[in-house]
């Protein structure tokens, strides 16, 4: 079977060396890490359309988010290309984000359980008698 991950990565990596081919002084031509607060940018903008596409606007009337499923997930796909990149960038493997992903996911758990910051609170009734 195939990791999905890893194969992102690699296909990453080989479109940037596709751009730095045709574009030899572009701005693939950079240094890799001098090019991540562009990609963190670029996931920021990513993200805000991704916004505008899950109706965040109270005063606009909102859309069938059935009709712009397929706008969203190539948003999302945006996002994942420039987080990839950032990633590459910065000299981090899949395996790296993967296990970073394994050790967050783990402590964001624990912290559900352990720290009285993050206890659940049960619901109350407010409405008047």
């Amino acid at each position: 079977m195939i990791d999905k991950l890893e194969d992102m990565f690699v296909r990453q990596a080989d479109l940037s060396a596709f751009y730095s081919s045709v574009r030899a002084t572009g701005f693939y031509s950079q240094e890799p890490i001098s090019r991540c607060t562009t990609w963190t940018r670029a996931i920021i903008h990513e993200c805000c359309e991704l916004d505008n596409e899950l109706n965040w606007k109270p005063w606009k009337n909102p859309t069938d988010l059935t009709d712009n499923r397929q706008a969203r997930l190539l948003e999302m796909a945006d996002i994942l290309h420039f987080l990839v990149q950032l990633a590459l960038d910065q000299e981090f493997s899949a395996d790296e984000l993967y296990q970073a992903y394994l050790a967050k996911n783990q402590e964001n758990r624990r912290r559900q359980t352990s720290d009285p910051h993050y206890t659940a609170h049960t619901s109350t009734n407010r409405s008047a008698p």
